[in-house]
């Protein structure tokens, strides 16, 4: 467990200590967004009278895998970097989630793929466990090439009988986020917020399509309108046992439909390492890719 106790630098330049709520504001700002989310939060400071110029804090909630551990947001004011805070503050976030069960710490958010940002958590260690693409695809491609595939799967029974697909408004909510939590992962809270369309982002029930099979949702195509005619697939996700097949083809023909009858002309698919069926269609349909970024993340045991 963290504790109240400041640490002191080897040189004496800096201290770190349990950020405490007159230091709100500075948190905030340095932390932006992520602030929210933090359960442990770490402040360093410098100078005489002392102010804070870096903040560290890890995230309530935990990812699976590839090995559990919660998100950490870092920040070191540009004048103050290179001068061992950022590690020193990452080292008792360490210790602090080793305590509680963690074997790795990630990133709380992906970043651009060779970017800046990848360049600074690279230089604390950490490395890519997860590579995530983003394909823009013109739907006007979809109808003739899935139409046909989904009519001869249907003919020769691959189908079942009791499957159907509905926009997300007409679906189980809670089923929903079941089957993305154990597939995607994801912070409970934020998941239900942006399935009941509370939060800027959230998916559009005009658009979101999810498919069920004995009325069990084993499917679904969540997204949200980014430009007039421009929806961003933020998750397309079947089951495991209904994977390889008819489902991603039934899913991705009704979302095509439901999207053109509201003038979307573009999809933009979010895709995974193990996102294999939706990496090949992308090529099938001569989609471009169009932005990648990764997570970043650091066993415990490297530090």
């Amino acid at each position: 467990m963290v504790t109240a106790i400041d640490f002191m630098s080897a040189d004496a330049s800096f201290s770190i200590r349990v950020a405490l709520g007159d230091d709100a504001k500075a948190v905030r700002m340095l932390l932006s967004t992520a602030a929210d989310a933090m359960d442990c939060c770490l402040v360093a400071e410098c100078g005489q009278p002392p102010r804070i110029v870096a903040v560290a804090g890890l995230t309530r909630s935990q990812r699976p895998k590839p090995l559990v551990g919660p998100g950490v947001a870092l920040h070191v004011i540009e004048p103050c970097r290179r001068r061992g805070i950022g590690r020193a503050l990452l080292a008792r976030l360490a210790a602090s989630a080793a305590e509680n069960g963690a074997a790795a710490l990630y990133a709380t958010r992906k970043v651009e793929l060779d970017g800046e940002e990848m360049r600074a958590w690279a230089a604390l260690g950490f490395s890519p466990c997860e590579t995530v693409e983003y394909h823009e695809m013109p739907l006007d491609a979809f109808e003739p090439q899935l139409a046909p595939l989904h009519e001869r799967m249907r003919q020769r029974g691959k189908i079942p009988a009791t499957a159907r697909i509905v926009p997300l408004y007409e679906a189980d909510l809670q089923e929903v986020a079941r089957l993305h939590l154990a597939q995607l992962g994801g912070d409970p809270a934020t998941l239900s917020q942006k399935l009941r369309g509370d939060v800027p982002g959230s998916f559009a029930a005009r658009y979101s399509r999810v498919l069920l099979v004995d009325d069990r949702v084993v499917g679904f195509i969540l997204g949200h309108r980014v430009a007039r005619d421009v929806v961003h697939v933020d998750a397309n996700v079947v089951a495991p046992e209904v994977r390889h097949g008819w489902a991603n083809v039934w899913l991705k023909l009704e979302a095509t439909r439901g999207a053109l009858q509201w003038g979307i002309k573009k999809f933009v698919f979010t895709t995974f390492d193990h996102y294999a069926d939706t990496r090949s269609f992308t090529e099938r349909m001569s989609g471009v890719t169009v932005r990648t970024t990764v997570l970043m993340y650091r066993p415990l045991a490297t530090l």
